[in-house]
């Protein structure tokens, strides 16, 4: 039988496993949060019915969380906020202190609802009660809030502030942004259309003034969080490993650890050598592959000549950049095949042969269709929101070809070949955003086809 204790530092090998925790035997069924050393949350049953079960560290920043916690609860309680009942909670019972909370049934976290079935209504309505009763969820994604019983609940209460005074307008507008900067831009209207509920619960009317100034935070908070999601790409957190030596450069997903951590370099080139050849060119080598028991494709980026070497060993690699690009389209919701890692080769810190692994999507390029299936409608209209993405977020591809775009068995578009992608951030989008209509539209000739894919990109 496990010990909490022991639970904290180190996650089991697979579930179910046993805990006892104040006295009382538990079956953990999955982990659902985790931070080595600090807290874990866990799915739990027992004869009793089923539970969830958060376990703080009894020291540092653990304890801090614990004390949040049972203070927030407290205050939402009173102030009707929706929050989980609390069976059980003990403090510092040989080195961790522990919460339990009742199981809510059928919950669901607001990020498996559809536009068309998300309670925003409910949401606005919330968050406004909240702001009234002097409290906010600094950490507003959509995990943690769930929907049990037509009712919204608050999750992870640690992440609750509840100061003592009345909350300034300036404070209650920044947290809002921040929730807002939780979905895609392109949702952002029928975002909007959800304030009149954060205001009626506040016995307010919307002010257009506020409507402005929550424009300019959502913005702000957007870019924070994009930042900040990339720059976890470039370090060891839960989803990525991270490592950095004269000798390379790596990062992978979590699920390539087995395959990678002791050897990647000699991993990479075995499974490119048993691979099936996809591209043969001097700058680049393409290859269908399999690592950690799955089909990926690796993109081996040569040095040419020792002139090319020269030029290229200062900068980032195209590894590196198509690591840094894929993670931004798949951030900003633009389809392409989920990126698993890439791996440089250094000598002495000077950039050598580079790798870019991704998921194999298997499919047909854009290029391979016949004119008659691109122009089907929802081939258009697909085509069309991607454009329109790519506008939307200032996105230059730099080679966006038809070669450049794959179309899987279910008639789905994803982008490839990132390399040479940018978003532009400055002047100068304009141009560039048509010099990839330009070059989209060259891979046709003058006729139907090409005619309908001008107005579906707005060329």
């Amino acid at each position: 039988m496990l010990s909490a204790q022991n639970l904290l530092k180190e996650l089991p090998v697979a579930f179910p496993v046993e805990l006892e925790l104040g006295g009382t035997k538990y079956q953990i069924q999955s982990m659902l949060r985790f931070l080595a050393g600090r807290r874990i949350v866990l799915h739990a049953s027992n004869d009793s019915g089923e539970f969830v079960l958060k376990i703080f560290a009894a020291q540092g920043k653990g304890q801090q969380e614990y004390q949040r916690e049972l203070k927030a609860h407290q205050h939402c309680s009173q102030a009707d906020i929706a929050v989980a009942p609390i069976l059980q909670h003990a403090d510092d019972q040989q080195g961790i202190s522990f919460i339990v909370y009742a199981f809510l049934p059928k919950a669901v976290t607001l990020n498996a609802f559809s536009e068309e079935t998300f309670p925003l209504t409910a949401l606005f309505d919330l968050f406004g009660r909240c702001h009234q009763n002097q409290c906010y969820q600094q950490d507003p994604h959509l995990d943690n809030f769930v929907f049990s019983n037509n009712t919204l609940y608050l999750l992870d209460l640690a992440s609750v502030v509840c100061p003592k005074k009345p909350l300034k307008m300036a404070t209650c507008l920044n947290n809002l942004a921040r929730l807002m900067a939780q979905f895609p831009l392109e949702q952002q209207e029928w975002l909007l259309n959800g304030l009149p509920a954060y205001f009626a619960a506040r016995n307010m009317v919307l002010d257009p003034i506020f409507e402005q100034q929550l424009l300019g935070k959502i913005k702000k908070a957007r870019d924070y969080r994009q930042t900040h999601y990339l720059k976890k790409q470039f370090r060891s957190c839960t989803m990525t490993l991270y490592r950095k030596s004269l000798m390379f450069e790596a990062a992978w997903r979590g699920n390539l650890s087995t395959a990678l951590a002791e050897q990647p370099l000699t991993v990479l080139n075995q499974a490119m050598q048993d691979g099936i050849s996809l591209k043969k060119g001097n700058s680049a080598t393409v290859v269908k592959g399999e690592l950690a028991g799955q089909p990926v494709v690796i993109k081996r980026y040569n040095m040419k000549t020792p002139w090319h070497f020269l030029r290229r060993c200062l900068r980032k690699s195209r590894a590196n950049m198509s690591w840094y690009n894929a993670n931004l389209l798949e951030f900003l919701g633009i389809a392409t095949p989920q990126p698993l890692g890439f791996v440089e080769q250094r000598f002495f810190g000077l950039r050598q042969k580079a790798y870019f692994i991704c998921e194999h999507i298997a499919g047909r390029s854009l290029a391979d269709l016949s004119d008659s299936e691109i122009q089907q409608p929802e081939m258009l209209q697909q085509i069309s929101e991607l454009f329109e993405k790519l506008h939307l977020h200032r996105i230059y591809h730099g080679d966006l070809k038809a070669s450049n775009l794959l179309v899987d068995e279910q008639q789905k578009i994803w982008l490839i070949d990132l390399d040479a992608m940018q978003q532009i951030t400055k002047t100068g989008f304009k141009r560039l955003h048509k010099k990839d209509q330009q070059r989209f539209l060259r891979n046709w000739p003058v006729g139907e086809t090409r005619h309908l894919l001008t107005k579906a990109i707005k060329a």
